[in-house]
Parts: structure tokens; sequence; C-alpha cells
């Protein structure tokens, strides 16, 4: 289902443990990806499960309970998505188990703002 495009794109990470960002972020830094922002949020499960008395006691469907979550984005070349891919698996184990984590991509339309590499 997905295809490779052929210009940037956007990579979105979204994991439950601090220790994942900072494995992913070092992680990135090994492949050469210089650059990346971490937003705090709440999922959906997350504030229903604290904050909504009547869901209170579904609070055990939600994975990861009443923590945070932390979402990784990074604007990536193509050459570097499947590297940062396979190192979120790493870190997170397998995406497709409830609570590991979440990752997807979108393509980039135009970018200003990255700084270029020097060579």
């Amino acid at each position: 289902m997905s295809e490779k495009g052929s210009g940037p794109e956007l990579l979105i990470c979204i994991v439950k443990d601090h220790h994942q960002v900072e494995e992913i972020l070092t992680g990135f830094l090994e492949l050469g990806i210089k650059g990346a922002t971490v937003i705090d949020g709440r999922g959906m499960g997350q504030i229903l499960s604290t904050e909504i008395p009547i869901f209170a006691g579904f609070a055990s469907l939600f994975p990861g309970g009443s923590r945070g979550t932390y979402m990784i984005m990074s604007v990536l070349d193509q050459a570097q998505i499947d590297d940062a891919i396979m190192l979120a698996e790493e870190v997170c184990g397998a995406l497709d188990k409830a609570g590991a984590g979440f990752l997807f991509t979108l393509p980039v339309g135009r970018v200003r703002g990255l700084a270029k590499e020097i060579s």
C-alpha cells in the first residue's frame, strides 16, 4: 500500500516512553538525520480514561494508561526514510502491537528553512 515518492517526506513517530525518544533521537544522529521536533501530547484513550468520568472504568482498554505521549517529527530525504523506520521499530518493538507506538509518513510538497549540508 505504500508507494515511494521522489521528494522529501514528513516522518511522524508517536511513542509513550521518554527513553524511547532519547534512543530514537540519538539513532537519528547516527543515521545523519540532524533535525527533529518532539511534541508532548496525550492520546484520545488517555483523555477519555482520565478526564471523562463515564469512561474511567474503561481505562484498561487503552494501552499506556494515563501517561503522555511524544510525537517525533522530521522532514527526511527518501534515502533516510527506511533507515529511520527500522530504527523506530528497533527501539519500540513491533509497531503492529497495541501500545508499542505509531508511525507514518506524509509527502512534503515544499520545504523552506532546512539548512543544506556543505560539502
